[in-house]
């Protein structure tokens, strides 16, 4: 076998079809942790390795054998020489797969290794040519192997995006450098249409040369969202039933007089209107005998009803949920379509900084929605030849007309483990049907164990950055086939930037230097921390020099 520096070691003990054992070479390179080997299987095949341990053994010292007194004395009296022939270095290798078969046959996708690594077969380091055939194959540039800081990986663009992804990191770990990255790799590589639900403002800064950003400011219309969606835009609670009862014949009732009278269904000119028709139900309660209103049903027939002494506080305390809508968040009220401002080949930011949770979800669950529901009738009317259809996309939401990525930080906002809410549906449904309608999902998250974990388990490539919390980890491997137990210890020995890539956008299971998208893509996002300390100290001299002049200031 053909050697890059000759061989770094010797299968030394049991070894099977998944893992062994070697003795490293000590006079040759030292292999590090994270490297790639090659060995021969007892087939003849070879076999590519990932090095997953590597320990330091002296037979003269020998840990529990002896106190400091004997141990110190062993260093004095042995020369240097002789300690160092005592000492062996120990590697565990995993088995990844047949890189070669017997023949010569190259395989760019490692196969099953079916028979055990023979003792005492020599182990090289994996040749550089042979790695970068292995990571080439992307259209994403995304980094660079740790233990082969010369071997670029890229991620598979299709696989990516169908077959949907996951960013999971401690904070500051560099999620957001992650996305960044991937972001400007599919615009500028493949002309990708990505829409980023950016809950605190870290990407309206996103640039870098030639970038195609479009920043869209997060507004909703009252007149388009579903029912459910007003409701948790409201804050009315799930158990609220009266509340949300009178939410819809309101809700209804307005849009069918607003239509009726031709007048525009949308913005705060809808708000308005449903607070003057509450106002007008309870003078009715207050001030007549039959105390009937009428509202429109789902089927926009006029229906009377009797309200009835329960329901006059659940209408008081509807029209105060308004009112506080229109005070706190007038600011996002708007007829503005946000749908309509997604461009196509850009990266479509949605600033939802300054909203609540509620308000978030709310414009979460129509955005997703739309994008889901529209890419469907596209699709689908491109397959039957409905062209009403696929006119009535393409006019409205020209955007929509080709697959889209949608990137969701704060993934665990807006589908929290445990709870439903408008977006959580939205969200599990682009993960379960999406690919077929070419709709990608990436979620981005710093708290795994709080997000809905059959959405995460339907991400099949996740980037996983420092993740120290046992219980992230554990949760991650639990909604994860490719995550296996050694592959926890990695995830937790990262540092800042780097990341364990497993999934179907990867050829094999890496870990990964990810790009500094500053540094070498000469680009800006916006994120990172505040720096504290320099704001504290910012002005300093000023205020010194403020004391000694008034300390110089005569009595």
């Amino acid at each position: 076998m053909e050697a890059r520096n000759g061989s770094v070691g010797i299968v030394f003990g049991e070894s099977t079809t998944d893992h062994f054992t070697f003795i490293v070479n000590p006079r040759n390179e030292l292999p590090r942790f994270g490297e790639f080997l090659v060995v021969r299987n007892r087939e003849g095949d070879e076999v590519l390795a990932l090095l997953k341990s590597i320990r330091n053994l002296n037979w003269l010292m020998e840990a529990g054998r002896g106190s400091y007194d004997y141990v110190e004395k062993t260093v004095n009296v042995f020369s240097r020489g002789i300690l160092d022939k005592s000492e062996e270095i120990l590697a565990t290798a995993k088995v990844l797969g047949v890189l070669r078969t017997r023949d010569g046959e190259f395989l760019t996708k490692p196969a099953p290794n079916r028979v055990p690594i023979k003792p005492g077969e020599r182990v090289y380091l994996a040749r550089d040519e042979d790695l970068e055939r292995i990571f080439a194959n992307g259209h994403v540039r995304i980094g660079k192997l740790i233990a082969r800081s010369n071997i670029e990986v890229r991620l598979d663009a299709n696989r990516l995006v169908s077959r949907h992804f996951a960013v999971l990191a401690v904070t500051g770990a560099g999620k957001s450098n992650t996305i960044a990255v991937l972001t400007k790799e599919l615009v500028s590589n493949v002309n990708a249409t990505v829409v980023i639900l950016d809950p605190h403002g870290e990407y309206q800064k996103l640039s870098w040369p030639g970038a195609r950003v479009n920043p869209i400011k997060a507004t909703i219309d009252p007149g388009r969202i579903r029912l459910s969606e007003f409701a948790t835009l409201l804050g009315i609670a799930e158990n609220a039933s009266l509340q949300r009862r009178f939410l819809g014949l309101v809700y209804r009732t307005v849009r069918e007089e607003m239509r009726r009278e031709g007048k525009v269904v949308g913005g705060m000119p809808f708000i308005h209107a449903m607070e003057d028709k509450i106002e007008e139900w309870i003078r009715i309660y207050e001030n007549t005998d039959d105390k009937i209103i009428h509202y429109y049903d789902e089927k926009g027939i006029e229906t009377p009803r009797k309200i009835q002494a329960r329901d006059l506080e659940a209408l008081i305390r509807l029209k105060d949920y308004l009112s506080e809508l229109r005070a706190n968040f007038g600011e996002f009220i708007s007829p503005v379509n946000v749908l309509s401002e997604i461009r196509p080949g850009m990266v479509n930011v949605i600033d939802l900084s300054g909203m609540e949770e509620e308000q978030m979800i709310t414009l979460a669950s129509f955005v997703l929605r739309g994008i889901l529901k529209n890419r469907i009738d596209y699709v689908k009317g491109s397959r039957t030849g409905d062209r009403n259809l696929v006119r009535e996309v393409s006019e409205a939401y020209p955007a929509l007309t080709k697959p889209v990525l949608v990137i969701v930080e704060e993934a665990h906002i807006f589908a929290p483990r445990g709870e439903k809410n408008p977006a959580t549906l939205w969200l599990g449904k682009i993960a379960r049907e999406g690919r077929k309608f070419g709709v990608g999902l990436g979620i981005v998250s710093q708290r795994p164990k709080k997000l809905d974990d059959d959405i995460l388990s339907q991400t099949n490539t996740k980037i996983i950055l420092k993740l120290v919390e046992p219980n992230d980890q554990r949760y991650v491997q639990q909604a994860s086939e490719q995550i296996s137990e050694d592959l926890l210890s990695d995830i937790a020995s990262l540092g800042v930037g780097e990341a364990v890539i497993v999934g179907y956008a990867i050829t094999i299971p890496a870990m990964v230097k990810i790009y500094s998208f500053e540094r070498d893509f000469k680009g800006h996002y916006g994120g990172g921390d505040i720096d504290i300390v320099e704001e504290w100290l910012e002005g300093k001299e000023e205020d010194v020099s403020e004391e000694e002049a008034i300390a110089a200031l005569p009595l």
